[in-house]
Formats: C-alpha cells, structure tokens, sequence
C-alpha cells in the first residue's frame, strides 16, 4: 500500500502563510485521511460503538500515517493536512453529519479511542484556535516596539 501526505508542518506562521496574519501565531496544522472520491474529497470516518460514525483527527502527519498503514482500509488513501477552515468546511459538508470527533486514535478495537469529543466542543476548539490573542486585564502588548498597556 502507497501513502502521500499533502502538507507537513504541523504548525505555521504568518510569514509562511500557516498562520494569523493579525498576531503572528502560528495555527495548528490536523491531518485527515482521505481520498478523491466520486463525488469529490472523502474523509475517513471511523464507527464508535453507541456514537455512530466518528471524524478521526491526527495532531501530526506521523501519527495519521501509522493509523491509516495499521488500519488499511483500500486504495487511494493518503494523508491530508488541514488548517481550522479546512476542517470547518470538511465538517459543513463531507462530514456533516458525523456527531463525534477522535483526537489521535488509535488502530485497533472500535471504541478505544482516547480523545472523543462532540462535535461541538471540536469546532470551539478550532474557533479558539484561530482567534487573535490579545492581552487581558492589566498585560501589556507592544506595538512598534512601545510598550501599551
């Protein structure tokens, strides 16, 4: 079996166009399996039992490498590195109706997966992901070498 990963940072920067243009802080890079299917991108779903299909999301490409070489589930799968729009517009379409993500599962028995989380709970933690920090309370940031605060 052949694998590919399209992307190989897990973390970006805003010079190198992986990150917050606003901050400067690099976005955290998930990676997917998938493949180019009939009718477009098809993202591996992996059932959990009482939770029905489930989105398996890696940390690294590494990680989702060793899962899809374990797991082998046919040709024409490969590893697809994805930024936190990526993901929301995997979850608006090709998954959109998976109810469950898997954070860096496991092969092996279904149900074992350390990470599950609703939906939900993933979307915020993309959405947090991506906000600009900005300092709280009584910090102080600096602005063209000034300190402001």
């Amino acid at each position: 079996m052949s694998t590919r990963t399209t992307g190989v940072r897990s973390w970006g920067t805003a010079k190198r166009g992986g990150g917050d243009s606003r901050s400067g802080r690099p976005i955290p890079v998930h990676h997917v399996v998938a493949r180019d299917g009939d009718k477009g991108l098809e993202v591996l779903r992996m059932p959990l039992e009482d939770r029905g299909e489930t989105l398996a999301v890696f940390s690294a490409g590494w990680a989702a490498r060793g899962y899809l070489f374990a797991e082998a589930p046919g040709g024409g799968w490969h590893v697809k590195a994805c930024g936190p729009d990526e993901l929301f517009s995997l979850l608006a379409g090709p998954c959109a109706r998976v109810e469950w993500v898997a954070l860096d599962p496991r092969p092996g028995p279904r149900g074992e997966a350390a990470n599950v989380m609703p939906r939900e709970r993933f979307v915020d933690y993309l959405s947090s992901s991506r906000a600009p920090s900005r300092p709280r309370g009584n910090e102080s940031e600096t602005i063209g070498g000034e300190v402001h605060g």
